[in-house]
């Protein structure tokens, strides 16, 4: 049998035919597309006219989702968001059967190969976000998202079943008392659900077998997150729906807005209420989704008057107008202005929908009756029904529709920063976590090998610091060597300070010791008892500034191993105790040492000694000094810095200047000798004790405690140091997985 024309046609162009009962095939006239179009158009027409709607309603131009890129949700009554005009087949054709959201066998005169097409577009980058959001990421980093604001009693609930098909709670007050992060999975055969949240360091992880035991789990969950006190929690319920009537989509339902505090609730529950949803509406990955009820002045709707607050530009919310059934008569007019972004302007919009009563639910109405009654209802109603038939402002199908193309196109604009933020997390959870060390193992030879390693890492860090050569790198106030050095100049002005004080009095205290103490001895002959004690005096007047060295290399020796202990054993309050004890011990024992030494080494001072040649050519030097004029040289004990010039002194030749004269040359030759002799010498004695002596007997110390001491005790860690780490670890955790799944995504 020959193929007839209008197989070939419907081979050719995919056109829509009927079969009659005699099995003949006809293809549509287009003239009579052409008269049905003329018909409706003017039946439009004669209802604006009595209805007398604003004209603006007739001519949206909110752009329609394109084919590939949007769902194929059928609808009843008019074309559906991806429907195309005058393809409606005619009576008694076949059609294309698909499950569709809110109806299990709604039209689909796009084929399912095209609803296909959409999941293999739209759902990668939904369950993209649902898989980050699973693993927690959403603590981290934004993750794109539509939230779900509203007052009190706005119809909030009643659009959520109407989008997941499940029974959520209901009732007066605060219903909602956690966010619940609603992931909605279209996908072929039966509904299955779960539930899924932390409460007590415990995830709860449950699986839901009908639509009706949601709203039983919801109220459970909220119950042992918040208690029952009707407060509210800033801890997520995840609440995961699978079926082949519901579209991809995840929205987080936020507690709805409360003014008065009831009884029972904080006095500031209305506070607490908007922070939280501050918290989510805030973030500019969130598309926020405000649920308005058609019977009250939308200046009045606090939850719009928020989405604006962080949202001026509107480019971020989208309006849902509920509970237009419930509207004074007369009054369509206001909502019909508001639907038509005319009284408050938002960049994506209104849609206008009607959702089962608290009455339809006692009557066991399903959603998807309630979807036929919505249509039903936008259909004949004398207002509605001209921008229901446009198919872009009306019913939860549109709703449905928009929300997963605005969503979709979210996550594709802000994945690449999505990917960057995780990258740059992930580098500061990871030097976090290195910063707080590794855990303490339980078997007995590992916690040896545990504790020797921070020993020796403490040991290590000691004796670098003591050489000034860390091992690594640490805080400038920590460098142990640089602040001993700084003590030592300070040693040296300390010198120089007592050497210009007392070359200032020397003449004076010659003139008075040989006026004073003088005997039977003529004139030109100089005492070297007087020498003597004169030399004494001055070096014993340095024992103090020496000492002040010793105490302040002391305790800057101390400050820096305490902090380095706080650093290596900060998790282990117990070890870190007896090391900073141990520290304190050494340091004490090191110093008296040291304090002997000094003091010693000024009693040897005392003996006014020094080898014949060093003094024969210091005194020569002074001798010449006197004679020429000398270049001044950065030597602290250059005698030009004498304020008395030696010119003036020569030119008295009396035998008391004489005297002075001698004296004071044989004591600036001695002083430059025991002087650089002392500048050495304290140093050395401080840094010898303090810092040498010392790092080798606290190693000795900590290494027999590492190896003595009761590992049970020693390796006791702070438990806010153990929660602190194990956070620091699920979130590099996290954060990898994370990074791994958006790259294997990308």
């Amino acid at each position: 049998m020959e193929p007839s024309d209008s197989d070939g046609a419907a081979e050719g162009s995919g056109r829509v035919f009927m079969q009659s009962d005699d099995s003949k095939q006809a293809r549509i006239d287009p003239r009579h597309r052409q008269k049905n179009r003329y018909r409706r158009k003017k039946t439009l027409d004669a209802k604006g006219a009595v209805a007398e709607p604003d004209r603006a309603c007739t001519q949206q131009t909110e752009p329609r989702m394109d084919l590939e890129e949007s769902p194929s949700w059928g609808m009843e009554d008019g074309p559906g968001p991806g429907d195309s005009a005058g393809t409606t087949p005619a009576p008694g054709a076949k059609k294309d059967t698909i499950t569709e959201y809110g109806n299990s066998s709604c039209a689909a005169p796009q084929g399912t190969s095209l609803v296909h097409s959409f999941d293999r577009k739209v759902r990668p980058y939904i369950d993209l976000i649902d898989t980050l959001r699973y693993l927690g990421v959403d603590q981290d980093v934004g993750l794109p998202a539509v939230a779900v604001i509203g007052d009190q009693s706005s119809g909030k609930s009643s659009v959520l079943e109407a989008l997941s098909g499940v029974q959520l709670p209901r009732g007066s007050g605060i219903v909602t008392r956690c966010p619940l992060a609603l992931k909605l999975k279209r996908a072929p055969g039966p509904w299955h659900g779960r539930i899924k949240y932390r409460v007590q360091g415990r995830t709860i992880n449950t699986k839901l077998d009908t639509p009706e035991s949601v709203g039983d789990a919801v109220l459970q969950a909220q119950s042992e997150l918040t208690g029952d006190d009707l407060g509210v929690s800033k801890s997520l319920i995840e609440l995961e729906v699978t079926s082949d009537s519901v579209p991809d989509l995840t929205l987080i339902d936020l507690p709805g807005i409360a003014r008065v505090a009831l009884a029972g609730q904080a006095v500031d529950i209305e506070t607490q209420i908007k922070d939280l949803i501050r918290d989510h509406i805030g973030r500019q990955e969130t598309i926020n989704l405000v649920v308005i009820p058609c019977n009250v002045d939308i200046a009045t709707t606090e939850a719009l008057k928020m989405a604006q607050a962080v949202d001026p530009t509107g480019v971020r919310t989208l309006g849902v107008l509920t509970k237009p059934d419930l509207m004074d008569e007369g009054t369509e007019r206001n909502a019909l202005r508001i639907l038509q972004n005319q009284v408050f302007p938002l960049s994506k919009g209104y849609v206008l929908v009607k959702c089962r009563s608290q009455r339809d639910v006692e009557a066991h109405q399903t959603l998807a009756e309630a979807s036929r009654v919505e249509a039903a209802f936008f259909k004949k109603h004398p207002v509605f029904c001209h921008v229901h038939n446009g198919g872009k402002l009306t019913t939860t199908t549109v709703l449905a529709a928009k929300l997963t193309e605005e969503l979709v196109d979210n996550i594709k604009r802000t994945l690449p920063k999505l990917r960057k933020d995780l990258a740059e997390k992930l580098r500061e959870a990871c030097a976090e976590l290195e910063s707080q060390g590794e855990s303490i193992p339980d078997d007995a030879r590992a916690k040896q090998l545990f504790i020797n390693a921070r020993v020796m890492r403490y040991n290590d860090d000691v004796r670098g610091l003591a050489r000034g050569e860390p091992s690594r790198n640490l805080p400038r106030n920590m460098m142990l060597y640089t602040l001993v050095r700084e003590h030592f100049r300070t040693w040296l002005k300390d010198l120089k300070r007592a050497q210009d004080a007392w070359l200032e009095e020397l003449d004076n205290l010659i003139r008075e010791y040989i006026d004073n103490r003088s005997g039977r001895e003529l004139p030109g002959f100089v005492s070297y008892h007087a020498f003597e004690n004169l030399a004494r005096v001055h070096v014993q007047r340095l024992e103090k500034p020496a000492l002040n060295v010793l105490a302040v290399t002391c305790w800057s020796v101390q400050d820096v191993f305490m902090r380095l202990a706080d650093d290596v054993f900060k998790f282990l309050p117990e070890f870190n105790r007896l090391v900073k004890a141990k520290v304190g011990a050494q340091v004490q024992g090191q110093e008296q040492k040291a304090r002997v030494l000094i003091v010693t080494l000024f009693r040897m001072e005392s003996m006014v000694y020094t080898q014949d040649m060093l003094y024969q050519n210091s005194l020569r030097e002074e001798h010449q000094q006197d004679h020429e004029v000398t270049e001044v040289t950065p030597f602290i004990f250059n005698s030009n810095n004498h304020p008395k010039s030696k010119g003036k002194r020569l030119l008295d030749v009396s035998s008391l200047d004489e005297d002075l004269d001698v004296m004071n040359k044989h004591l600036r030759s001695y002083f430059k000798i025991a002087l650089m002799r002392l500048m050495d010498m304290v140093p050395m004695v401080v840094r010898f004790n303090m810092l040498d002596e010392l790092v080798v007997a606290l190693g000795a110390e900590l290494t027999a405690l590492a190896q003595e001491g009761n590992l049970a005790e020693l390796l006791c860690e702070d438990e806010d140091a153990m929660e602190k780490r194990r956070m620091v670890m699920e979130r590099v955790e996290r954060l990898h997985k994370a990074c791994a799944t958006i790259e294997n995504k990308l």
